[in-house]
Parts: C-alpha cells; sequence; structure tokens
C-alpha cells in the first residue's frame, strides 16, 4: 500500500520560502566552488544532493518495527507530524505483504522469513516513481534491520539518508519480550524460537531468529543464520569458514555477505534508547555486543573494537565514521519512546530527513 501525500500547494510554498532565504543570505555569502554537480542560486552554491525541486524536499520511506503495521495509529501520527515539518513531502511506509491485512502484516513481523521479507521491500520501493532520484530513511527497531537490507543488496533507487530507532544491528541475545497483552503470533514464535533458536526451520520462518546472535553460540550462529549475520559481514566465520552452508546462489551478497555494504550512504545515523530494556544488549542499537564465549553480560564491545570495523571494515562503518558521516546518537526514556512533538524523534527528521543537509548534532542529543 502506497501512502500518496499531496503536495503541490506546499510545495510552491516551500519553493518561495527557500528562494527567499538565499536571497537573504546572499548579501552576506559568497558563492562556494566545489567540484559537486550543483548549482549557484543566487549566489549561493547549492550541492545536487541538497537542492530542492517544485516536488519538495525528499521522499522518506519508513519501515515500522516488531508486531507494528505501516499504518497504525503510531506510525500515521508520525507521518502526519512530518508533514508539519515538511508539507510536501512524499512518505511511503513499507506494508509487508503488500495489500495484506492488519492481521497479516502483525503475523509478518514474528513469522515468516526475513530474507524473503527483505526482497519484497526491495521490490515494493523500486516500483514507487515517487522514489525514483533517491530517498531517506527510517527503520524502526526491527524495521531498521529491513533497511539495512534494502541498503546493502538493492539501493535501487539510493537511499540518501538512513536513520534506525533502537535497531539491533548487531542481533539480540534474548528474545524481545511479547506486548502486554501478548499476541498469539508472539507467544506462538516465542515458544518455537526457544524449542530450537538454530535449527534451519527456526531460521527460516521465525523473524526474531535471523537476528538472533548468541555469543556464547557463535559458531552455531555462524554456521545456519543468514541474515544479521551477513548483513555485518560475517559470513564464513568461525567452524564455518570456507565451508558452503547452501548458499552459494547468494553470490550476489558478496564474500562476506555484506553485499554494497552501508558506505555509500550520504549519513547513517543509528540511535540507542538511553532505558532500552528491550533490546538485548542494549548498545547493539550501536553494533555493540557481549564478550564472545563469554557470561558476562554487564560487559559491553564497542563497534571501534570489534574486527567488523577495524579490520575488515566489511559494511564501510570505519569509512563512515573517518568522514564524519556516522552518527552514534541517544534518545532518552525507553525502547521506541520517541516523544511528541518535542520528542527526540521529530528532533532527528528535523536534523536529517527532508533537505538532505548534514548537520552536526551532539551525541548525548
Amino acid at each position: 500500500m502506497r501512502l500518496a501525500i499531496p503536495h503541490a500547494f506546499a510545495a510552491g510554498a516551500a519553493a518561495l520560502l527557500w528562494t527567499a532565504y538565499i536571497q537573504a543570505a546572499a548579501a552576506s555569502i559568497p558563492a562556494v566552488v566545489a567540484e559537486d554537480k550543483g548549482q549557484t542560486v543566487f549566489g549561493v552554491h547549492v550541492q545536487e544532493s541538497d537542492m530542492i525541486s517544485d516536488k519538495g524536499p525528499r521522499p522518506l520511506v519508513i519501515w515500522h518495527g516488531l508486531g507494528d503495521t505501516a499504518l497504525s495509529d503510531g506510525i500515521s501520527g508520525f507521518i502526519e507530524d512530518i508533514k508539519d515539518i515538511y508539507p510536501a513531502i512524499f512518505v511511503h511506509s513499507v506494508q509487508v505483504p503488500i495489500n495484506g491485512s492488519l492481521d497479516d502484516e502483525r503475523r509478518a513481523g514474528f513469522w515468516g522469513n526475513a530474507e524473503e521479507q527483505g526482497r519484497q521491500g526491495c521490490e515494493q520501493l523500486a516500483s514507487i516513481s515517487e522514489l525514483e532520484g533517491g530517498f531517506d530513511a527510517i527503520g524502526f527497531s526491527q524495521g531498521g534491520l529491513f533497511m539495512r537490507y534494502y541498503v546493502q543488496y538493492c539501493n535501487d533507487p539510493p537511499v540518501r539518508n538512513l536513520v534506525t530507532f533502537g535497531t539491533p544491528h548487531f542481533g539480540i541475545a534474548a528474545l524481545i519480550p511479547c506486548p502486554t497483552p501478548p499476541t498469539l503470533s508472539c507467544l506462538l514464535a516465542a515458544r518455537a524460537a526457544r524449542s530450537g533458536i538454530y535449527k534451519p526451520w527456526t531460521q527460516r520462518n521465525l523473524v526474531q531468529a535471523a537476528y538472533f546472535r548468541d555469543t556464547e553460540r557463535l559458531d552455531e550462529f555462524w554456521e545456519v543464520n543468514e541474515f544479521v549475520r551477513d548483513l555485518n559481514g560475517e559470513k564464513g566465520k568461525g567452524q564455518s569458514a570456507g565451508v558452503s552452508n547452501g548458499d552459494d546462489d547468494k553470490k550476489w551478497k558478496g564474500k562476506n555477505g555484506a553485499g554494497k555494504g552501508l558506505g555509500g550512504l550520504e549519513t547513517f545515523v543509528a540511535i540507542q534508547f538511553a532505558d532500552d530494556r528491550t533490546v538485548s544488549p542494549a548498545q547493539s542499537s550501536h553494533f555493540g555486543t557481549y564478550i564472545p564465549g563469554s557470561k558476562d553480560k554487564e560487559t559491553i564491545i564497542p563497534i571501534t573494537d570489534q574486527p567488523i570495523y577495524n579490520q575488515t571494515d566489511e559494511i564501510g562503518l570505519r569509512k563512515l565514521n573517518k568522514a564524519g558521516r556516522l552518527k552514534l546518537l541517544f534518545c532518552p526514556g525507553a525502547h521506541m519512546e520517541i516523544g511528541g512533538e518535542d520528542g527526540c524523534g521529530l528532533r532527528m527528521v528535523r536534523d536529517w530527513i527532508g533537505w538532505g543537509r548534514e548537520r552536526e548534532r551532539d551525541d548525548t542529543s
């Protein structure tokens, strides 16, 4: 289902405001000389990626989290708040399965093949003409992994800025708790997962199993997992190194599974919730992990001390960081408490979504 937002009148107003801003700034700001493909407008050089057409700001794609739906009250309200900031913006909220019922969408958050759902998202976004010039993207929790799947294995049209809220980028070491009251889909999925999280059937049919990374069972994880293992370029680790595990038909993922990686993003903003008790460890939102092979669940290894960053850089995090394009930020509160009008969620939207202009934020914001 596509959410098309009427924007003809608002786009004209936005263009007039932007023109007025440029004219006012031209009196004191000289033209900037750069090697990009932008233009000098009223004496100010604007990069091609930052230019605003008569269609308004950059489009936005949202991928919701576990147990949610593309146009739930929460997601719809968030979209309306974004439209208050950028009235002309086009927003699409990914629906898997496409044209499914609300129950189908909620069930898909727990049950299904994560890779197949990722491919469905790729096909869905490729079919939307409003996104052809590229877009910004927001992934909520589990949805951030699916947005990464799109960036790393598809990305046509390309994602410019990617913002993830509470996404378990380096997997989870404990199942995400069911809501209160629990849904039947969640209870059944949790029971199935506990019976054998690294069994092939579980890995293929339970979405949480696709990013379950038990640091005390890493050899099992590296052997059978094909989703978050590959997203993080860990294919071929441990005892499975150099051994085919039946996915030779996925050569498009590359030698270590990471595909195109994330290095092509203009900005990657990964947000951890300060009081997150849902994702374990919470620092997975910043690619942190427990110590491999240890029962210690207090010590966290940050991304900068891990091989995927300081040795191979398979997904491009070190490249992004050195260029100042990796932002590891915090939001206050518990998991997915993004706040209202003055909350952290909309602050991030104002800073990183829509107009495509990089803005520095303090890491404690």
